[in-house]
């Protein structure tokens, strides 16, 4: 290897490694944000293609409905808390439809799990 390339590959790596540094100390909130979205987008995807085998039923649109509508909330939320509370709903979301069929039992259920994370109203 020739000195100059050497030399120049040393100086890029070193400047790579600081970027890199910088970014994750002062700007890893932004990565926190956009991670957050594609996580939730992921989960919310797969959410659909899994509820595409289950029987058609009014519960099985309602369910669909809470999904998105817990999902715009839980994006405003802090990444941890976000993703926390997702996951917990997508999980509970995915044992109820694990047979295929959704009834009103599983759906209240359902609607029990989502009101533990809404926040209570203002008189």
């Amino acid at each position: 290897m020739k000195k100059g390339c050497f030399v120049t590959s040393i100086v890029l790596f070193t400047l790579i490694v600081g970027v890199v540094v910088y970014l994750v100390k002062y700007k890893k909130d932004s990565f926190k944000e956009f991670a957050k979205e594609k996580i939730i987008n992921a989960g919310l995807s797969e959410f659909h293609s899994g509820m595409d085998s289950v029987k058609a039923s009014i519960y099985k649109d309602s369910l669909r409905t809470d999904i998105e509508k817990f999902v715009g909330i839980a994006k405003n939320l802090p990444f941890d808390k976000a993703i926390e509370e997702v996951q917990d709903v997508f999980s509970e979301a995915r044992a109820i439809t694990s047979d295929r069929e959704i009834n009103s039992t599983d759906y209240n259920h359902f609607k029990l799990i989502i009101a533990r994370y809404e926040r209570p109203k203002k008189n």
